[in-house]
């Protein structure tokens, strides 16, 4: 459980979260679903930790880890792929060899031996994928990993997530709404500071959807 209670978040007076209150449950995938300038990232480095809250309370189980996987790919720039996973393997307890995350994340064989530097932005949203499955965090948070990508990687990263979401928390913000369909039929919609639940269902109605979009 990952519980957020009456989060505020302001810039320069602008209210930019206003009183979120929501209960995050293993086993779930979560797209949070909102516009530029919505305030997605802000609630995700909320979350982590990164920014400080005006007000409000976080809550989790006790030791659960948070990781975020944030849009602009915070990676050490100057090793390769595969020691990078090697490292975090190093580190981790009961993990396996690089090349089974590699696998599972489908890094092709010539991006693992590349600079990470050189890598494209869906190579290393796969090597953030690849470093949560060695991590195992209890929540995972990606800003706005699929938008405007290959339908490929795509697939290819929800079939992850998918695989792993009985352990896990998971959370992806998008701003398309074709995407946050595809991660779950309900969204949680991010709009003027508030989160809210926009079921299937609702989503059908044109009006709603016309919204939304």
């Amino acid at each position: 459980m990952l519980q957020l209670e009456h989060l505020k978040k302001s810039y320069n007076k602008t209210e930019i979260l206003k009183d979120i209150s929501y209960t995050f449950n293993k086993g779930q995938l979560y797209p949070v679903l909102g516009g530029q300038g919505a305030g997605r990232t802000t609630l995700l480095e909320c979350i982590n930790g990164d920014l400080p809250l005006d007000s409000g309370e976080i809550i989790i189980k006790e030791k659960g880890k948070i990781f975020l996987a944030s849009k602009q790919s915070v990676l050490p720039m100057y090793i390769t792929g595969y020691e990078f996973i090697e490292m975090l393997c190093d580190m981790g307890r009961k993990t396996r060899e690089p090349e089974y995350y590699f696998g599972k994340v489908r890094l092709s064989e010539d991006a693992r031996d590349m600079l990470i530097c050189d890598y494209s932005f869906e190579e290393k949203k796969r090597l953030q994928l690849a470093a949560f499955l060695v991590q195992k965090p209890y929540v995972m948070m990606f800003d706005e990993p699929l938008d405007y990508c290959t339908e490929e990687y795509i697939s290819d990263f929800l079939n992850v997530v998918e695989a792993m979401k009985d352990d896990h928390i998971i959370i992806i913000t998008t701003g398309l709404l074709d995407i946050s369909q595809r991660i779950s039929d309900d969204a949680l919609v991010l709009n003027n500071g508030e989160l809210n639940v926009v079921s299937k269902e609702t989503m059908e109605i044109p009006e709603i959807k016309q919204a939304v979009m």
